[in-house]
């Protein structure tokens, strides 16, 4: 393959100007998305997030509820209430009164009774209205929730930012394997040529059988290099195959469309200042500093405001299970409660809270400069992969001419097959370094613009 030609492929590996422009490539991360099973652990854990919202703003709404109740009991405890010790005297007293007989006994006797504790056939069917007019954890709960929901989907997107850097990844050391292959069997090509003329010197007694032994001997090195290119294309298929969560035998489609365009130019300022816009585990930090500050302002409010609620029942109640008037009943309720001395449980809590911020703040400002780094590093990373390749490039137009000029003297006999086969190998080495120098200039941008939240 002209060299020009492999230059192209690989400068066209990546858009210019958007990453991921390559319908084929975008299709495979967005099924490597779709199919992850680690980002589908993280949608669960979304998910429950925002039922868990949605409960903290159900908190805060009236509730009704229904309750009904028929109790049947046999002995337990009693109390003795002497109520006939108590009230006789006193009617037979009126009676002897109304009589004048101071003897008389009121016909009207009652008994003692012996109570018993738990009530038989008894029942309670009644409806329960319960409303928070004001209760400070209500409001600031419905706020933390909201902030652990943005964490939890920036951590979702993290991962999906070093997917999406893992799969091209891939993809490029599945395309550059290809292009190997293709650099070894043209040098076959070349072989085989050489072969074919080797015998025509044979045959005219210009030269021994052993030109033509030799031509074997570097065919069938070039066999084996193709074979354990094809070996390293079953790998990395399988590998990229696995990133996607698909059969590790499944064809990979190369895409022909990355044979446009090229590296782009950055800044690597201008990267960094992006970076702490870009970069998802930033939205996480911030997000979960966000809560540990709400959480602060909640244990403080705490303190200070007590909680108000109204409340209602209305119902039946009473013995035998009938409803009437008599069973019905109705109350309603205004509360407020406040928690005078806790042992100091709501001033530790708020100190708490206040550290876990403080913490994040600590560790935002930390990954911060981790990124910078990692910027910085990727920069000077990419910097010197463009360098290798442009000596590659030198490398290879030397190489190239070399091999002109050995094999016209070759052919007119001026120059030993040794000369010939080394000037041939280099050309094939200088084509692979280039391949590789380049693959390596489209995996270190790759690691930039991940770096970069690009």
């Amino acid at each position: 393959m002209n060299k020009y030609l492999i230059l192209i492929f690989l400068l066209s590996l990546f858009p210019a100007h958007t990453w991921g422009q390559s319908a084929v490539l975008e299709s495979y991360i967005q099924e490597g998305l779709s199919a992850n099973l680690s980002l589908k652990q993280q949608s669960y854990t979304i998910a429950k997030q925002q039922e868990a919202l949605r409960q903290s703003k159900g908190l805060g709404k009236p509730t009704l509820s229904f309750d009904a109740n028929y109790t049947v009991a046999v002995g337990g405890r009693k109390i003795d209430f002497p109520i006939g010790d108590l009230l006789n005297p006193v009617y037979d007293g009126l009676y002897q009164i109304q009589t004048m007989d101071p003897t008389a006994k009121s016909p009207l006797q009652l008994e003692n009774q012996a109570v018993q504790f738990l009530p038989h056939n008894f029942h309670e069917t009644k409806f329960s209205v319960a409303y928070p007019i004001f209760n400070s954890d209500l409001k600031y709960n419905r706020q933390i929730q909201t902030h652990l929901l943005e964490s939890k989907s920036a951590e979702k997107a993290s991962v999906e930012h070093e997917l999406r850097y893992q799969i091209t990844e891939a993809y490029l050391n599945y395309l550059r394997v290809l292009e190997a292959e293709k650099i070894w069997i043209n040098a076959k090509t070349v072989l085989t040529e050489l072969r074919r003329f080797n015998e025509s010197l044979v045959k005219n007694n210009v030269a021994t059988r052993d030109v033509v032994a030799t031509a074997d001997y570097e065919l069938s090195k070039a066999d084996n290099e193709i074979f354990k290119f094809k070996s390293q294309q079953n790998t990395a298929r399988a590998y990229f195959n696995y990133l996607i969560n698909k059969d590790l035998q499944s064809e990979v489609v190369a895409d022909t469309a990355l044979l446009r365009s090229s590296v782009s130019a950055y800044e690597a300022e201008q990267l960094i200042q992006q970076s702490l816009t870009n970069r998802p585990e930033f939205a996480a930090l911030q997000a979960g500093q966000q809560a540990a500050e709400t959480d602060v302002r909640r244990n403080a409010a705490n303190s200070k405001l007590p909680d108000f609620y109204l409340g209602a029942q209305f119902g039946f109640q009473g013995f035998g299970y009938t409803f009437n008037k008599e069973q019905a009943f109705a109350l309603a309720q205004v509360g407020l409660t406040y928690d005078i001395f806790d042992g100091g449980i709501r001033k530790s809590k708020t100190e708490e809270a206040r550290i876990q911020a403080q913490a994040l703040r600590n560790q935002t400002e930390q990954v911060q400069q981790q990124i910078a780094l990692q910027v910085s590093s990727s920069w000077n990373e990419l910097e010197a992969a463009q360098n290798s390749f442009r000596t590659a490039q030198i490398g290879l137009r030397a190489a190239e001419e070399t091999f002109r000029i050995v094999n016209n003297k070759y052919r007119a006999n001026q120059v030993l097959l040794l000369e010939f086969l080394d000037a041939q190998n280099r050309v094939t080495t200088a084509k692979l370094q280039q391949l590789l120098a380049w693959s390596e200039v489209l995996v270190k941008e790759a690691a930039l613009r991940k770096a970069a939240g690009l």
